[in-house]
Order: structure tokens, then C-alpha cells, then sequence
């Protein structure tokens, strides 16, 4: 159980730099209704592609989900998740 406003959490995708990577990363948050508040990909001296999104109060089923999910997309090397409880104000 997440309560509102109180935690953070970072997706980070390492993956093979391809065309329909970023897409197939946003469709798994989309069909899912959720909305991220930052998103960033760059392609990486190595030829990879580095993908980054912030989301908030997301719950930890879904996390795990979404995580399994990303890590099923062929072109994903590595995929970690880090949550952050924020502080109240």
C-alpha cells in the first residue's frame, strides 16, 4: 500500500539501442494508466540506450510487475527499481 504523495520511484532501463525500445518502456506505464512525472532516454557512448522514469506513489505489485514485464522486451539488458519515501510536510 502506497499512501499519496509520499514515495517516489525510479525505473532504470539499460538496452540495446533500437528503434522501438523507448516505445515498447511507455506502453507497458501506459496501458497501465500510470503517468510518470520525468521520463529521459540517451543513447550511451557504447551504443546503448540509457532509459529513466520517475513515478510517483507507485505500488509494489505494480512495481514488480512492471519491472518483469520490461525485463521480458528483447532488447533489455538491465532493469532495476529504486522507491523513495519522501519526507511529509
Amino acid at each position: 500500500m502506497v499512501m499519496t504523495g509520499n514515495s517516489r520511484t525510479r525505473f532504470s532501463v539499460q538496452a540495446d539501442c533500437e528503434p522501438s525500445t523507448l516505445s515498447r518502456v511507455l506502453e507497458l506505464f501506459a496501458v497501465r494508466g500510470m503517468v510518470y512525472d520525468t521520463m529521459s532516454a540517451r543513447k550511451t557512448n557504447d551504443g546503448m540506450q540509457w532509459i529513466e522514469l520517475y513515478c510517483p506513489d507507485v505500488e509494489d505489485h505494480s512495481i514488480d510487475v512492471l519491472l518483469n514485464k520490461i525485463r521480458q522486451i528483447i532488447t533489455v539488458r538491465s532493469a532495476q527499481v529504486e522507491t523513495t519515501l519522501l519526507a511529509a510536510a
